[in-house]
């Protein structure tokens, strides 16, 4: 993996998709995803699969977080059933249809630039301390 986030153009606004240094698993995994519209205002959600919330919560029986794995939360969160593109575009189009976007996604209050080379520098150091854990 080249770069630790992808950023699209997609129906009138751009999506910024944080998957961190390794390899995002479709199937078993989670990402910060960012979404900015023409005017400036963006906004961020957590985007996990049921399977990786029941992998979350079996770690947590071990480290002893959330009741020993008793139970698992996460604001913004948005659950699919795989983390591709096309299922986050999807989603939330569907969201903006519906109007529920703004229940759901936090609006960011002041954006924070991040360079490429310290984004990338941050994510580095996030991978190695979950690594590390």
């Amino acid at each position: 993996m080249d770069k630790s986030y992808i950023t699209l153009q997609h129906n009138g606004y751009r999506l910024t998709i944080y998957s961190g240094i390794a390899s995002l698993d479709p199937d078993n995994d989670n990402v910060d995803v960012q979404v900015t519209f023409p005017n400036g205002d963006n906004f961020s959600a957590t985007f996990f699969t049921l399977q990786n919330i029941n992998t979350l919560m079996q770690h947590y029986t071990k480290t002893g977080e959330c009741a020993a794995g008793s139970y698992f939360w996460a604001s913004n969160m948005i659950i699919v059933q795989k983390l591709t593109e096309q299922m986050i575009c999807e989603a939330i189009d569907d969201l903006l249809a519906g109007e529920e976007f703004t229940s759901i996604f936090s609006k960011n209050s002041e954006p924070t630039i991040v360079s490429p080379k310290d984004g990338e520098a941050l994510f580095k150091r996030f991978d190695e301390s979950l690594q590390n854990s």
